[in-house]
């Protein structure tokens, strides 16, 4: 091919689709091109099956010499796809392939991908190209587009294009399909948007696996025999779904015969597609273009009837389907090697045909949406009233929860009821704040929030919010710990409902993105005003951090850093938003400082006023001069004990290694406690009990346990300490709970409480799993469970719960109705459908009327227990199923 006088500043691009000399079933170097026959010369696009004495299947060298111009630009290589495999070689150098090229099939490997390459510098004028192609499982071998050789500029300029066709068209048609799908899910339920969202969605995967195989390119580990009988599949489900779509649009017009015998044949194709070999699978595609031809004739006819009917929006059906009908004639000649592709052509009649037929659906249901919007306006009136009569009718009650809870923390109580009933008084208080937030939505919307100005303490909405969080986390190589400096005040003025909201978002997040390490909420004092003062608060993980080019996606309502994150650790994107809304109102601000591998810092500060009270601080004086060692192998935890205990005027000596301490265990007497952490890589916190206590007993060296399980299952285990806490530690608490170590009054009755065995009333290794997503209600739940020996494990929504008793053997699930992802009713049904060995299953929920109970068992569930649960009704409804030991 002599292009030595061709100007490829005028003409930028060149087709290589003149004749090659062709050798059939050889693989030829260059060097021995000119030393062996060819068979024939061929046209370059020719299909391998339509020559004799060849066929489909085989290989072949393909050979062309190319003479350059003296003087050229940079040039580049256009190889598009070939069936099924090749190896391009440029002047006896590997150029470009498509996976591997062999003489046989089990040795070589299919692959589908147009390549763009610069040719780089070369000093030569002639260029010898050599072509391996291969092909044992397509129909039609060979190539049926050329190759391009060109500028280069202009070449990547082209391949670009056609991966911005394929990437922009597909996505188009996905964000359509999903739309007219989420019309049809969450609006109208009409069978003709179902039909035409499931066919946008179906082509635009059609579209991203056809033509520069973009798919590919996305996916380059996608075997490529799979990704081809997908196209197929595509190809014939689009074929069903438009059909059935031009079915329910207009059946007036429609013949269900015609319809249904078109659905038929493509559902024949799509099985013959799935069970036959590519070989003959692929050969299914010629037929089935007939058949859409035969259809989309009728089709035209259909719609062409519908404008002579008038019916709504015809006339755009019958426009866009001429103009799908140039588009469809104008592939099959591309397919066949008549035509060279267009994208032009396909981007313009695409966006038109699928432009217009969603005219067609908004014509179609505008009189709808006008009914509907009114009916809206009239709901809204109508639930503005509902929430305001609710709102009422559920604060008397809640005033009497809240305000007798307060009374009874108040009375004579032992540690154990005064969490408990503080609890109450916060859970109560929490769910007035809720009726308040839903009344109150609006105005955060408008940007009128009005914020509650009252006195709180920070290290007790510290302390509940980690409370909340650790009573719920699964991690146990995670830990929870606060820092709150000294210069930071008790009590200060502003609403703490709204701060507790941000804390216990950006916390849980924390926790969410973390599987190893910590995370540390650090109070600080900012500035001091005359009556404010600006804290700074941080929240830092040791999780897998954010890549800083994604930084600016956070704080955006319904984005997450990436996809892949939002499946695998769900969410929806709104937390952090609310959270830097509040915190706004709060006359602050909030940013995010993050390594992408080692962790992130979420910095917020707001302004809170000053509170008169003087807080009383506690002496210890049981404690002074104590000697004390910490066993922690995290620093962060030390060095905060190890404050406070200096503080309170107590020698400490801190350990990180275990083995370093069990070296001093014969002189550890010196020593008046030890607080030994659970959880440490080289030697648990009860092993190096067990050792120590080899040596010394309780009297001689009382033993303090902290650990993030909430009960010691093992009696024996427990005997080992004097003492146990539950992480996180309450700081508050800290050393009131060591005081009655050293109080020889109260010696006994700790040593009693922590050696009492729990209750076991049931067989030994029950497992229990609970579905609920309310953290308030975990934690009920949890105490309950615990209370009757059952250490129950949780899952936040249905969807978990079905999947962990995929993998555990449950002897009992307790299902709240209603969760996030998938319901209790759902859920119930996943699992005795997934399960050989179901579980019993009971409803625990809210709704708790009649035909609430009577929808849980026909799901399947085996019985019912409404909410509030007591421990009497929940010991009870075990000991029906699971009997007593």
């Amino acid at each position: 091919m002599d292009l030595s006088f061709h100007n490829f500043e005028e003409d930028p691009e060149i087709l290589l689709s003149n004749e090659w000399l062709f050798y059939w079933n050889q693989l030829l170097e260059s060097d021995e091109i000119a030393t062996t026959a060819p068979d024939t010369l061929l046209p370059f696009t020719t299909n391998w099956a339509t020559l004799t004495p060849y066929s489909a299947f085989g290989y072949a060298t393909y050979y062309l010499e190319i003479i350059l111009p003296a003087e050229r630009p940079d040039l580049a290589f256009s190889v598009p796809d070939f069936y099924t495999s090749y190896t391009f070689y440029v002047n006896g150098a590997e150029f470009s392939r498509n996976g591997t090229v062999a003489t046989s099939k089990e040795t070589y490997t299919p692959y589908w991908l147009p390549k763009t390459k610069a040719l780089g510098s070369f000093d030569a004028d002639t260029l010898q190209l050599v072509l391996h192609v291969a092909n044992f499982h397509h129909n039609r071998g060979g190539a049926y587009l050329p190759i391009k050789l060109g500028e280069v500029e202009h070449m990547f300029f082209n391949q670009y294009l056609e991966y911005g066709y394929s990437f922009v068209l597909t996505g188009a048609l996905l964000m359509g399909g999903m739309f007219f799908l989420g019309l049809y899910l969450f609006g109208r339920h009409e069978y003709t948007i179902l039909f035409f969202s499931l066919f946008c969605i179906t082509y635009s995967f059609r579209i991203l696996s056809f033509g520069s195989y973009a798919l590919h390119l996305l996916l380059p580990d996608l075997p490529a025999l799979l990704s081809l009988n997908l196209e197929y599949i595509a190809l014939f489900l689009a074929g069903i779904l438009f059909s059935l779509y031009t079915l329910y649009l207009y059946p007036k017009e429609t013949s269900k015969t015609i319809i249904y015998i078109i659905c038929l044949i493509s559902v024949l194709f799509i099985v013959l597609t799935v069970i036959l070999p590519l070989q003959y699978s692929s050969q299914l595609i010629i037929p089935y273009l007939a058949v859409l031809v035969l259809a989309i004739l009728y089709g035209f006819w259909v719609y062409l009837r519908a404008a002579l009917n008038k019916q709504p929006g015809a006339n755009y059906s019958l426009f866009s389907y001429g103009v799908i009908i140039a588009v469809f004639i104008h592939n099959i000649a591309v397919y066949f090697g008549y035509l060279s592709p267009s994208l032009l052509i396909n981007f313009v009649g695409y966006v038109f045909f699928f432009f217009f037929q969603s005219l067609v659906l908004s014509f179609r249901y505008t009189k709808n949406l006008k009914t509907a919007l009114f009916r809206a306006e009239e709901s809204a009136r109508a639930k503005s009233q509902f929430l305001s009569t609710m709102s009422h009718e559920i604060r008397t009650p809640l005033n009497a929860v809240i305000g007798l809870s307060g009374l009874l923390s108040e009375t004579a109580q032992n540690d154990q009821q005064l969490e408990y009933s503080t609890t109450i008084k916060k859970s109560g208080e929490s769910l007035l704040s809720i009726i308040n937030n839903i009344l109150d939505f609006s105005k955060i919307e408008s940007g009128s929030l009005e914020l509650e100005e009252a006195e709180f303490s920070i290290v007790e909405t510290t302390e509940l919010v980690m409370d909340l969080i650790g009573s719920y986390t699964k991690k146990p190589n995670v830990e929870l710990i606060y820092d709150i400096d000294e210069e930071v005040p008790e009590f200060l003025v502003g609403d703490a409902t709204r701060l507790q909201q941000v804390l216990t978002n950006l916390v849980a997040n924390a926790v969410k993105f973390t599987e190893e390490g910590e995370i540390l909420v650090r109070i600080k004092v900012e500035k001091k005003l005359n009556e404010s003062m600006v804290l700074r608060f941080e929240i830092k993980d040791t999780g897998i951090g954010i890549p800083a080019d994604k930084l600016g996606r956070l704080f955006q309502s319904f984005s997450q850093v990436d996809a892949s994150s939002t499946r695998k650790y769900g969410g929806t994107g709104l937390g952090l938003v609310i959270s830097k809304r509040l915190i706004e109102a709060m006359n602050g601000e909030i940013w995010v400082t993050s390594t992408e591998g080692t962790g992130s810092t979420f910095s917020f500060i707001i302004t809170l006023g000053l509170s008169n009270r003087i807080p009383t601080i506690p002496e210890f004086r049981i404690l002074n001069n104590k000697n004390v060692f910490i066993l922690d192998d995290n620093e962060t935890n030390l060095r905060i004990l190890k404050h406070h205990l200096v503080k309170a005027r107590i020698t400490v000596t801190t350990f990180k290694d275990p083995l370093l301490l069990l070296e001093k265990k014969d002189s550890l007497n010196e020593f008046d406690l030890g607080i030994l952490d659970m959880q440490i890589p080289q030697k648990s916190g009860i092993d190096v009990a067990r050792e120590i206590r080899e040596l010394w007993d309780k009297k001689e060296l009382p033993l303090v346990l902290f650990s993030s399980v909430h009960e010691l299952e093992n009696i024996e285990d427990r005997k080992l300490f004097n003492l146990y806490l539950r992480k996180p530690i309450q700081q508050s608490r800290f050393l009131i709970n060591l005081e009655p170590l050293f109080n020889k009054a109260r010696q006994k009755k700790v040593a009693e409480k922590n050696e009492m065995p729990s209750a076991h009333l049931f067989k030994k290794g029950v497992s229990i799993l609970v579905a609920e997503d309310n953290k308030v209600n975990q934690k009920v739940i949890l105490h309950i469970l615990e209370r009757l020996g059952i250490t129950p494990q949780f899952a936040e929504n249905g969807q978990i719960a079905a999947e962990m008793n995929a993998t555990n053997n449950y002897d009992l699930i307790l299902m709240d109705m209603e969760m996030p992802v998938m319901d209790g009713l759902e859920a119930t049904k996943k699992i005795l459908s997934d399960s050989s060995k179901s579980p019993v299953i009971i409803a625990m929920t809210a709704n708790a009327m009649a035909e609430d109970k009577e929808r849980c068992i026909k799901a399947g569930m085996d019985d019912f227990i409404s909410k509030p649960v007591t421990v009497n009704s929940v010991k009870n409804l075990l000991t029906k199923w699971l009997g007593e030991s």
